[in-house]
C-alpha cells in the first residue's frame, strides 16, 4: 500500500517549509557548492557547525571532547584528518542524478553507510550518526534524502513495508535503518512519477517533513 500526496498538498508543502526554512537551506546550498572539499578546517568547520546545528541533527552531543575543547571542533579535525576519504564518497555521488531509479538509490545507500560508518569512529556513545550523515551529503548532493524522525514517521504512514518487493538490495555497507527508509522512499518517489506526479527528492522531503505524525 502506498498513500500518494496530490500535486496540490506537494505543492503546498513546497510553499510552507519555503517560507519557514527556505532561505536556510539556500546558504546550506551555496555554502556547500562554493567549498566542497574538506581539506581546510575553518571551512570544515562551519560546514559541520551550520548544517548540523541548522538541521538538529545532533552529530555535537553524541562528542565528548577532552577537558578545554568543543566537540564541534573535535569533530572537524577528524573530518579534515579523513578529508580525502569524505570527498571520495561525496565525489562517488557526482554521477547520481533525477529521476533516481532503484540502483541510483542503492549506490546512495552504500555512500551514506560508508560516512556514516566513518563518522561513527569520531562519537563517544558509538551511536551511527545517519541522520547527520543524510543531512550532510544531502547539502553536498540533493539527491540524497534526509533522514531523520519527521522523515522516517512520515514515510512510514504512506508506505507500507513489503518484505517481498523490494526494489533493490542493501549493499554491504549499508545502514539498515536509512536502508529501510530509502526503500520507502524510492517506493513513493516511484509511485508519484508512474502517477504523473514529477517529484523530486527536495518536494518530498517537504512533503514528508509537512505529514502528521
Amino acid at each position: 500500500m502506498i498513500v500518494l500526496p496530490t500535486a496540490g498538498q506537494l505543492a503546498e508543502a513546497t510553499v510552507a517549509f519555503d517560507q519557514d526554512w527556505g532561505a536556510v537551506d539556500d546558504v546550506l546550498y551555496e555554502l556547500c557548492r562554493e567549498h566542497p572539499d574538506h581539506a581546510d578546517r575553518r571551512i570544515v568547520t562551519a560546514k559541520l557547525a551550520l548544517i548540523g546545528r541548522a538541521y538538529s541533527a545532533g552529530l555535537e552531543r553524541r562528542v565528548t571532547p577532552p577537558k578545554g575543547q568543543q566537540a564541534i571542533t573535535v569533530i572537524a579535525e577528524f573530518v579534515q584528518a579523513h578529508h580525502a576519504e569524505v570527498d571520495a564518497i561525496i565525489k562517488d555521488l557526482a554521477v547520481v542524478k533525477e529521476p533516481l531509479t532503484a540502483q541510483a538509490m542503492q549506490s546512495i545507500v552504500g555512500s551514506h553507510g560508508r560516512f556514516t560508518e566513518l563518522l561513527r569512529e569520531v562519537t563517544t556513545d558509538g551511536k551511527a550518526p545517519r541522520s547527520f550523515a543524510a543531512k550532510y551529503l544531502h547539502f553536498h548532493r540533493p539527491v540524497v534524502p534526509i533522514y531523520d524522525s519527521y522523515a522516517a514517521n512520515g514515510v512510514g504512514t504512506l508506505v507500507r513495508w513489503d518484505s517481498k518487493n523490494l526494489p533493490f538490495a542493501r549493499p554491504g555497507d549499508g545502514d539498515p535503518d536509512y536502508y529501510d527508509f530509502c526503500v520507502r522512499f524510492w517506493r513513493l518517489y516511484d509511485a508519484c512519477r508512474q502517477a504523473g506526479l514529477q517529484v523530486t527528492v527536495k518536494t518530498l522531503d517537504h512533503y514528508l517533513w509537512a505529514v502528521p505524525t
